[in-house]
């Protein structure tokens, strides 16, 4: 007894955004009323949430059920389906990336600097450090929860660098360092 008809088995990656938490989830169906998503590790107590796309369109959603890892969640206003669907961006297929602050460390050959993480996504993170970085460097970053992560240097601006990690993070992995990161307990 649905509202609207679902496409299912899309598989595409979006984030859960509470009040206080930013969380990758996999979409399972859509509809132009709502969604399910599967989760990898428990989620804090929160009634809405704001779904955000790959292509970086936002939604806000009430939760209707939870039942393990699976979620449903219902659009506080109908939504243009083909757009969800097409997903059009001006970024191609860019990965979810999950926005936080968070210290680490960033190691290159002899020296170590104080850096920032901004977001993380499972290719690569922006960070922000007051040192002038050269382009091109292979690093490797370290934080709490996160792994020790060798990455290149791809761009630079305004005091914050791109970096790409030379081994890519599963989805599942990802969601549980970032959840981690953010100090939610799982």
């Amino acid at each position: 007894m649905r509202a609207a008809p679902r496409v299912g088995l899309l598989i595409r990656p979006a984030k859960l955004i509470s009040p206080e938490h930013q969380f990758v989830c996999v979409i399972r169906d859509l509809s132009e009323t709502g969604l399910s998503v599967c989760v990898f590790h428990a989620l804090p107590d929160c009634s809405e949430y704001t779904i955000e796309f790959q292509n970086g369109d936002q939604i806000k959603a009430e939760v209707m059920w939870r039942d393990g890892d699976r979620m449903g969640l219902q659009f506080m206003e109908r939504a243009d389906l083909d757009r969800l669907i097409q997903s059009p961006s001006r970024f191609g297929k860019r990965p979810i990336r999950v926005e936080f602050d968070c210290p680490a460390i960033l190691a290159m050959p002899g020296r170590d600097f104080s850096v920032r993480i901004c977001d993380i996504s499972g290719q690569g993170a922006k960070i922000a450090c007051d040192e002038h970085l050269m382009l091109a460097s292979s690093v490797v970053l370290r934080a709490a929860h996160l792994p020790s992560t060798r990455a290149k240097i791809r761009w630079r601006r305004n005091g914050a660098y791109g970096l790409v990690f030379e081994d890519t993070l599963q989805m599942s992995e990802l969601a549980r360092i970032v959840a981690a990161m953010q100090h939610v307990s799982l």
